[in-house]
């Protein structure tokens, strides 16, 4: 079996024969993205990119000759550094990266989808990654707590996106939001209650309200910062990798 190829972040952009490249890496993935973020991730096809950038596509496949080429600049320039400077405070530090993440995955679709099936990341995640390790670091959390917590944000973040842009697209699609669908749904669970089977679920309807986005987003994450600060605020978990 031959050697892999190497990965994209270690092939030079311009190669040492040929012409130089009319295009960057950047600005091909900035005119995916744009794609991307209007019509969806199928739609940044390299033939959509290159006639967008005036170019001819067997062109493009000398810059990127693999779809996972592509993805991979396409995360990269979607995930522009920003710095963070820890303030030792655990929640309020977390509430930040949570809050940030999730604005990245509203602009951008299609990015939290991508990143779940293990894509070739680069520097620019990658220096994302170690702001927030270096964040949680500096509220005194050891390594493999770190790593916990951020896996734990990650995830939840990632999937609180996706449903609520799923929830989108189903109205936008369908015509129906989703008070409309309660609306619709309401004489059918009214009878079903009636029936006395169902004493929980009965509570839950009269408690419940259709809550917009960002408060059911805070309301997630207020629950889970609650539990984090539970488990880590005792000092013999909330101690720092080089304290052990």
């Amino acid at each position: 079996m031959s050697d892999p190829k190497p990965i994209i972040w270690m092939r030079p952009e311009k190669s040492m024969r040929g012409p130089a490249p009319t295009h960057s890496r950047e600005e091909i993935a900035a005119v995916a993205i744009k794609i991307a973020d209007a019509e969806g991730l199928e739609a940044a096809s390299v033939r959509n990119i290159a006639r967008n950038l005036d170019a001819g596509a067997m062109t493009l496949y000398r810059y990127l000759p693999t779809k996972e080429d592509l993805w991979a600049v396409m995360i990269d320039e979607a995930t522009v550094f920003e710095p963070q400077e820890p303030t030792g405070d655990l929640r309020a530090d977390l509430i930040v990266l949570a809050r940030r993440r999730r604005q990245q995955f509203l602009r951008h679709p299609w990015l939290a989808p991508l990143l779940a099936t293990r894509p070739i990341i680069g520097p620019n995640y990658l220096r994302g990654m170690e702001r927030d390790l270096a964040v949680l670091g500096g509220c005194g959390l050891r390594i493999d707590d770190t790593i916990d917590v951020l896996n734990l944000i990650y995830s939840w973040v990632s999937g609180a996106v996706q449903a609520e842009l799923t929830e989108r697209a189903n109205a936008h699609e369908s015509g129906v939001d989703r008070h409309s669908w309660r609306m619709r749904m309401k004489p059918y669970l009214v009878s079903l209650l009636a029936t006395g089977e169902f004493p929980y679920l009965s509570k839950m309807t009269e408690a419940a309200e259709i809550a917009e986005a960002d408060e059911q987003f805070e309301t997630g994450l207020a629950i889970i910062l609650g539990g984090i600060e539970a488990r880590y605020s005792t000092p013999e978990n909330n101690r720092s990798s080089t304290a052990d």
